[in-house]
């Protein structure tokens, strides 16, 4: 498979660690473009660790059954990681393999030599980053360049070589090491990693033919990005990617469990819950978490309820214990929301922040918040609805009716105070003052399909289809003719899996599948052609920011089971 390591970081399942292709603006910071190792842990912030200098010029990257190799002429480096905390590197007769660990960069780096179990080892104390290494060659030479000044090196490089080529152990070591040096056998490390991923592709429905090669790339990039349980994290976590976003948001990973949901379901439900692991006593959860850091600053919007009911309609199946685990993660949620984020006590919830929605920058954030938007209410309308299911699933009647009455009420209120001439309509709390906006936000209510009134649907489904937002690749998140449109503004214009997979999934519930299909069929063919970006230019499909995001190739294999398969 081409591979792309400007776009794609090489990984896989469990690890920390990752090749990159980074530009020479990275984090802030002017660096040499390269290929680096880099370390996603929250305590690193995404930091690198080292930079890989190879003798070979205009290298070709190809990925092929759990190894990268990359080549140039004569010069052949092959990449493996056989477990999540070691990386193995095969380079051929004429090789010469230069590892910069970069200690001038921060105080207290450097490397120190010693002996173990028959091997002479470096270990790369990366201060800087909060990470350690231990490095050998099980064939091949290794040599050291060092310059040590007071407390850390000025630099500290390994250089690799070998009359017969070399195989070289990089070893992550978190806290201590036990001293051990096990022999590696490339060839069948490729073989165990290339097993693992072959059983991890099964866990997604198979795409239609032309769709093969990016299902495997889409599948592979949301293997690789998980990583294993350590500190904050008690669950293998699927990362957003290990490109930026190396984070779980508490919405984000609702997609990646519906993808696995299919096929999968333990691992499903791992990634639905993973959020509920930090839900604070409030019912509040938080706005991301990683291995060492848990950010409370913002929310994300409601829409677990949907998930897991999406989630059971695909024929998931969950034990009583996961229903009543389900139900009471869900019923804090939503209280939370109806007793912390109703201000002006008007029975309509808000959102403080345009991160809140998930739609950072949307211009339903344009005013003051807090602002109270139809997608919101609606979110919530569906989970009232869903915990009135399980409720009556688990034998509770009267929770089932009192969230059936919690339901009824909030929607009257809802189709009261949330639409204006029968389009849905984002107002600022407390003065109810309408915000004027062109964004495709406020029509993610459609996902109440024909609990909306008849007219109510149609008017927003006749707004979809005037061209405002559609184009060759989808739905724009704001409207073409808006001011406010920018080709990469983020929630000003671009299309993004999520709105699509939200959107798709209203549409078919107003009876309108065969734009739901279409619109399905556009995203398929804007990731075969611009990969699983971020986000995408509505007009060009052109991939923007980052570019190997697990939400958008979640979303890709939801589109294609629900409406390019047999299911629609």
């Amino acid at each position: 498979m081409n591979f792309h390591l400007s776009e794609v970081p090489f990984s896989r399942f469990g690890s920390y660690m990752a090749l990159a292709e980074l530009p020479d603006w990275w984090q802030g910071h002017k660096i040499e473009h390269g290929i680096y190792l880099k370390n996603v842990s929250g305590s690193t912030q995404n930091s690198i660790v080292a930079k890989f200098i190879f003798s070979g010029d205009e290298l070709t990257a190809d990925l092929d059954g759990g190894k990268l190799s990359l080549v140039s002429g004569d010069f052949k480096c092959d990449f493996c990681f056989p477990d999540p905390e070691t990386l193995i590197i095969s380079g051929g007769r004429s090789t010469v393999l230069t590892l910069d660990f970069m200690t001038e960069s921060g105080p207290y780096d450097y490397i120190y030599e010693f002996d173990a179990d028959g091997r002479h080892c470096y270990a790369e104390n990366c201060y800087k980053n909060n990470t350690s290494y231990v490095v050998w060659a099980q064939e091949g030479d290794i040599y050291l360049e060092q310059n040590w000044s007071e407390q850390s090196s000025e630099f500290s490089r390994l250089n690799i070589a070998g009359t017969d080529g070399f195989l070289l152990i990089i070893k992550e070591t978190q806290i201590e090491w036990d001293r051990k040096c096990p022999e590696y056998d490339f060839e069948a490390c490729r073989e165990k990693v290339a097993r693992e991923f072959s059983e991890f592709y099964k866990s997604y429905p198979i795409l239609p033919k032309e769709y093969e090669e990016v299902s495997v790339l889409g599948a592979y990039i949301n293997w690789s990005a998980y990583v294993m349980p350590r500190g904050f994290l008690k669950r293998h976590a699927m990362l957003m990617s290990k490109n930026h976003m190396t984070n779980v948001w508490s919405w984000d990973h609702c997609f990646n469990a519906l993808a696995l949901s299919y096929k999968n379901p333990s691992l499903a439900w791992e990634q639905f819950m993973i959020m509920f692991d930090f839900q604070d006593k409030s019912g509040r959860l938080p706005d991301s978490v990683n291995d060492s850091k848990v950010i409370w600053n913002y929310v994300k919007p409601p829409i677990h309820g949907w998930t897991l009911k999406k989630m059971l309609e695909n024929g998931m199946t969950l034990t009583k214990n996961q229903l009543t685990e389900a139900y009471s993660a869900l019923e804090k949620q939503t209280i939370w929301w109806i007793n912390y984020r109703d201000f002006d006590g008007d029975g309509v919830c808000e959102y403080v922040h345009g991160n809140d929605s998930g739609w950072d920058n949307s211009t339903v954030f344009a005013t003051v918040p807090s602002i109270a938007s139809p997608d919101l209410q609606a979110f919530l309308l569906v989970q009232m609805a869903m915990l009135a299911e399980l409720a009556e699933s688990l034998g509770m009647p009267q929770e089932s009716d009192n969230w059936k009455a919690r339901f009824e009420k909030a929607s009257s209120n809802f189709l009261e105070k949330c639409f204006v001439n029968g389009l849905p309509t984002a107002f600022q709390s407390g003065t109810h003052k309408v915000v004027e906006n062109q964004s495709l936000l406020p029509y993610l209510c459609l996902i109440l399909g024909d609990r909306l009134p008849k007219e109510y649907r149609k008017n927003m489904i006749d707004k979809l289809k005037c061209g405002r937002f559609i184009t060759d690749h989808g739905f724009a998140t704001e409207s073409l003719d808006s001011n406010c449109y920018r080709p990469d503004g983020y929630w000003r214009g671009p299309i993004w899996a999520p709105s699509t997979v939200i959107l798709c999934d209203g549409l078919s519930r107003c009876g309108e599948i065969d734009l739901a299909k279409e619109t399905a069929r556009k995203f398929l063919e804007m990731a075969k052609q611009s990969g699983f970006a971020e986000n995408y230019n509505a007009v060009t499909g052109e991939g923007l920011r980052d570019r190997a995001y697990t939400w958008t190739s979640s979303g890709m294999f939801i589109l294609a089971e629900e409406y390019l398969n047999s299911r629609a």
